[in-house]
């Protein structure tokens, strides 16, 4: 069962929120490996990865559980 506590939403690293992420990669068609080029995300600790996998994958841009590769 989701934390509802727990909110996840943002790349710490680079304070970028999944949301903005979301917005940049949809909005011209990026990989991944291009948004972290463009916005640092999973290049710093690298726990937002898979919450950006999800997020590209699904639209999800809060998370309430830790997702772990």
């Amino acid at each position: 069962m989701p934390d509802q506590q727990l909110r996840i939403d943002r790349c710490v690293c680079h304070d970028v929120t999944f949301e903005r992420a979301l917005e940049v990669a949809k909005g011209r068609s990026l990989s991944l490996d291009q948004l972290a080029d463009e916005l640092g995300c999973t290049t710093g600790c690298g726990s937002c990865e898979p919450y950006l996998r999800r997020c590209l994958a699904t639209g999800q841009v809060v998370f309430h559980e830790i997702i772990e590769d």
